[in-house]
């Protein structure tokens, strides 16, 4: 600890001497460079970047100086990038390099000027960095050549314990029963419904032609055309087909003009060709209806109901039954002919 105390005192005298070289630069006819490094204190075997930079204009040419493997004979370049250009304002060029610096001998180590001597036999005058100096700090009380290289300790692990979280587990409750209580009254203020379904059973799926059924039903008890609400009567049916097709197609139906899902049906084979005439003919009446304000007579509303229920139940998927599912279909019909014959018998 005594060592490394007087390591710091020596970085401290020479950082207070040093400070106005920490940024260096020296200039001629428009010409500057300068040295930066990330700090002026490393223990042995760290590494710090060393930043050179050169302004100059536009018209010029000049050289980084080329330094490969060492600063001085106590520090050593470990990797040095590749040189970039920057434009900066009123025709100037900033150009950088950055080196990646070591030393693994301690002590107060003196690093000279660093001399661009392209830029100074062209101005006639010596441009260079001001020197600079680096602290190395060994972090070992003692070193003993005889026993090899040792790493440097690392950072004590302490053991973890459980009860270590006890203190923060009311504040996690808290929040958890706060986040709770804000999100059920925000849905009951919006009218929904609290998604508690921890136990429940996911809901079936109904298949698409089952729910097209049922709403071509549905419009057809409401006896629309009947009423004189032939508009309503036609948007309803079409829709209905648009969002079975969606389903069971996967045609973005509802998108799309008549012309356009008669379209994106070439190619599918149906079992029935009078099928796709009877969509064209639901839906060419509809758009008339709704856009050129045609009345159809009370046959054309009829067939095109009736086209609608034909062209779904000749289209939908068929469900593919489990054979303990097809076992007791054909057990029902059984007992329905034993039924059927022991009644006839009576």
């Amino acid at each position: 600890m005594n060592r490394i105390k007087k390591h710091i005192s020596r970085v401290l005298v020479s950082f207070l001497i040093l400070l106005p070289g920490v940024v260096h630069n020296a200039s001629a006819q428009n010409v500057s460079v300068s040295a930066e490094m990330d700090s002026t204190v490393i223990f042995i075997g760290g590494q710090i970047d060393l930043k050179l930079q050169l302004s100059q204009p536009d018209n010029m040419e000049l050289n980084f100086p080329l330094l490969t493997d060492t600063i001085t004979k106590n520090i050593e370049i470990v990797r040095a990038s590749q040189i970039d250009t920057l434009n900066k304002e009123n025709g100037r060029y900033l150009i950088e390099q950055s080196l990646r610096i070591t030393s693994f001998d301690s002590g107060l180590h003196y690093i000279p000027p660093i001399v661009f001597e392209e830029a100074s036999q062209k101005l006639g005058k010596a441009i260079q960095t001001e020197p600079m100096a680096l602290m190395v700090v060994n972090p070992f009380d003692e070193v003993d050549p005889q026993k090899g290289i040792v790493d440097i300790k690392q950072p004590m692990q302490a053991p973890f314990h459980l009860s270590e979280l006890y203190k923060y587990l009311p504040w996690v409750l808290g929040i958890i029963l706060l986040a709770g209580i804000v999100t059920f009254i925000i849905l009951r203020y919006f009218g929904k419904e609290v998604p508690v379904k921890i136990f429940a059973k996911p809901a079936p799926v109904i298949p698409p032609h089952v729910k097209a059924l049922e709403a071509l039903d549905k419009i057809k008890q409401e006896k629309l055309w009947q009423h004189n609400r032939i508009k309503e009567y036609y948007s309803g049916v079409s829709d209905t087909l648009r969002h079975y097709i969606e389903e069971r197609f996967e045609i973005r139906a509802m998108e799309q003009t008549t012309d356009e899902i008669m379209d994106s049906f070439k190619g599918i084979d149906f079992r029935d060709g009078k099928s796709i005439d009877n969509l064209r003919q639901i839906l060419i009446t509809s758009d008339l209806v709704k856009f050129a304000k045609h009345e159809p007579l009370p046959d054309e509303n009829d067939l095109s109901m009736i086209n609608a229920f034909f062209f779904v139940n000749q289209t939908k998927l068929e469900e593919i039954k489990s054979l303990e599912e097809e076992k007791e279909a054909m057990l029902n019909k059984e007992n329905e002919v034993l039924n059927v014959s022991n009644s006839s018998e009576r």
